[in-house]
């Protein structure tokens, strides 16, 4: 079910998120409130440091305690749920709901359906000062919140261009999350940084300078670790959820 890569700078793990259907057990939710939710889920990638995972997480209702120990983005697709941030903030999501935690968001989760998101957390510390509040993006996309980020300036064949919206993006550089898209043609592709990709729309290959191939289809969760090299060819204009450290 998951392609798991030969070398640590190849893709670290890949799946179509329908098929994520062997979860496991990862017990009661801890800190509860009211009722009795309890968790399960299927990892996708983490670093050897434990510094940042991505994966499939489930969650069925009740109400309990939240600390964030670093930026975590959460593509909400099933289910309904509330988070109370303690300064006040209260942030509804449901299916299609992007969400990003910074480092340090303290409060409380009501799950009222049972929740299912792909996630990314990277355990990044706040910033001195720093806004802890949940940033909420929903779909569709506002056509006016839509940038265009430009050509891709690595071309091999074609045309791509780039817009999206950016959600998120630490002062330091350290986190980045957003909604991505890009045209079709065929570029040369270097990964700086951990990448969590959660393609929506589109069809593209990518091609590792090792030879591996990957082929991303809508509904496809990716992970690619810093330092991935090799080529990408849009036959259909991608779209992704995604988020860096």
């Amino acid at each position: 079910m998951l392609a798991k890569p030969a070398a640590r700078d190849s893709v670290g793990y890949i799946a179509a998120v329908s098929k994520l259907d062997e979860l496991v057990d990862w017990g009661p939710q801890p800190e509860s409130l009211q009722g009795d939710s309890h968790s399960s889920g299927q990892l996708l990638y983490r670093t050897s440091d434990r510094q940042v995972e991505s994966g499939l997480w489930l969650c069925t209702p009740g109400r309990w305690r939240l600390s964030l120990p670093g930026d975590e983005l959460c593509h909400f697709l099933a289910g309904r749920a509330t988070y109370y941030q303690d300064d006040g903030q209260v942030t509804e999501v449901g299916p299609g709901s992007v969400v990003l935690f910074p480092a340090g968001w303290r409060g409380e989760c009501e799950v009222h359906e049972t929740i299912r998101n792909t996630y990314m957390l990277s355990m990044t510390k706040p910033e001195a000062g720093q806004n802890t509040e949940a940033r909420l993006l929903g779909f569709p996309l506002p056509a006016d919140k839509i940038v265009d980020w430009g050509p891709v300036p690595t071309m091999v064949e074609g045309n791509s261009r780039t817009s999206g919206v950016m959600l998120y993006r630490r002062s330091d550089g350290c986190s980045e999350a957003g909604v991505w898209q890009c045209t079709p043609g065929w570029w040369n592709c270097h990964v700086t940084s951990d990448e969590y990709c959660h393609f929506l729309d589109g069809h593209c290959t990518y091609v590792h300078e090792s030879g591996e191939v990957i082929d991303i289809a809508p509904d496809t969760l990716a992970f690619f670790p810093r330092g991935w090299r090799g080529t990408c060819h849009i036959t259909e204009t991608i779209r992704k959820v995604y988020m860096i450290r």
